[in-house]
């Protein structure tokens, strides 16, 4: 197998790093140990670095001296570091030779993983067993995720705090107020709480270009989001059901407002998988991965969360596993993304139940937002009609909305709601839209 390196290189940033220590170390530093293609540059490359940091000169006397003091002779050649000192190296490049050393590094790992897998199946084919390629496909996937990242590093040099400061602090809104693009928002509720059909009312408000609450235009109305749904618990059957009552008020919205239809056909998609899925498994991931990129939607929305894995739902490194794909799709295809998760059962010391999601604690510290929908205590204006108590008794008819988690930035979501003839969940709040600034 060729390696793949770049020796050159690599004595390019040693060379530099005897020139002109204090300017060559941070791009020095940025190498880790194992991007070095030859074990000596490797060693040289530690010398130097903690000679620096503890404030010792360099150049090719006090090195070759540490070379001695260090009994590394059988190691580091001192003919070699006088060759380095040599090589009319310029440190101002210095970033440019970590640069290259990190990508081949990249590579490298790539090329070893693939190799290896190749080694396996090949193997495996002359053994007659084989090996599962679920298993094979994952650790492939997880290797070009790795070197992605390993490339990527190199150019990732920190902001001083004033160029922080100085770059553009605008929001990329999906909803303004709401929801900015890229990040996670889960629902939670108890069971027959209406989560569901609030996160459908939310995927279809957004592609259709209207608020997900007031049902009001996003501008002109003109320009709905792409959305992809994966639901992994209902069937095409009764997800059809649901989403026809939720198209009807959608359409009747936009009429409102003297818009016609939503685009549903162009950009809105739906996948059912009642089965359920296992974004642990690498068949699964790479079924939802083409799903995305087919799709490229603004909005994923994707669970609930305990059919989205087979193994234990309170399992902390299945659930670190879960959020490290989930993330992985969502940061690639810039997407924001919604789920929904069951309410524990634990209440707190008022007696109401803790919306917090079941299962790992993980959860609580994921999304950005964590909302859970509670059976409301208290009525609407106005009160119940004899019908809306009828239905209370069996289902909510109005819900508060309760913050589990500590959300990351100040967003407009009602403290409640309440059964609608707009849409199927509207602010009970009269006031909503005014304090809102809709």
């Amino acid at each position: 197998m060729t390696w793949i390196a770049d020796p050159a290189m690599e004595m390019a940033l040693l060379g530099s790093m005897l020139i002109d220590a204090d300017t060559t170390a941070p791009a020095l530093r940025s190498v880790p140990r194992e991007a070095w293609g030859v074990p000596r540059h490797e060693q040289l490359a530690a010398l130097m670095l903690d000679m620096h940091t503890r404030g010792q000169g360099i150049d090719k006397q006090t090195v070759v001296g540490q070379i001695a003091a260090r009994s590394l002779m059988t190691k580091l050649d001192p003919d070699f570091v006088a060759k380095l000192d040599t090589g009319g190296y310029f440190p101002f490049h210095a970033s440019d030779y970590a640069e290259r050393i990190i990508e081949l590094y990249g590579q490298r790992y790539l090329s070893e993983v693939v190799t290896r897998t190749q080694h396996r199946l090949a193997e495996g084919w002359e053994r007659g067993d084989g090996i599962d390629v679920s298993t094979a496909v994952a650790e492939l996937r997880t290797a070009c995720d790795a070197a992605q990242t390993t490339a990527g590093s190199a150019q990732a040099a920190p902001l001083s705090l004033a160029e922080l400061l100085e770059a553009d602090d605008s929001y990329n809104w999906l909803v303004p107020g709401l929801l900015e693009r890229a990040e996670r928002l889960v629902l939670t509720g108890g069971e027959g709480a209406g989560k569901s059909e609030l996160v459908s009312q939310f995927a279809a408000t957004l592609c259709a270009g209207l608020h997900p609450f007031t049902a009001k235009p996003l501008g002109d109305g003109g320009h709905g989001l792409r959305v992809l749904i994966v639901d992994a618990e209902n069937s095409e059957r009764q997800t059809r059901r649901r989403y026809r009552r939720i198209v009807r008020c959608v359409d009747r919205a936009r009429a409102d407002h003297g818009l016609g239809p939503a685009d549903w056909r162009g950009q809105f998609f739906v996948h059912c998988r009642p089965e359920g899925l296992d974004l642990t498994s690498g068949r699964d991931i790479t079924w939802l991965e083409h799903s995305v990129s087919a799709v490229a939607p603004d909005v994923l929305v994707l669970g609930p969360l305990y059919k989205l894995h087979a193994g234990d739902p309170s399992d902390e490194q299945l659930a670190h596993q879960l959020v490290s794909q989930i993330d992985s799709i969502r940061a690639r295809h810039d997407c924001a993304l919604i789920t929904e998760a069951h309410a524990g059962h634990a209440q707190d010391g008022g007696g109401n139940r803790k919306m917090r999601p079941s299962g790992s604690s993980l959860w609580l510290r994921w999304p950005e937002f964590g909302y859970g929908l509670r059976r409301s205590q208290e009525k609407p204006p106005g009160g119940f009609t004899d019908e809306e108590e009828r239905r209370n008794r069996e289902r909510p008819v109005m819900v508060d909305v309760v913050a589990w988690r500590g959300s990351r930035e100040e967003r407009q979501w009602p403290t409640s709601l309440v059964h609608g003839t707009t849409l199927p969940w509207v602010p009970a709040d009269p006031d909503y839209e005014k304090t809102a600034g809709i």
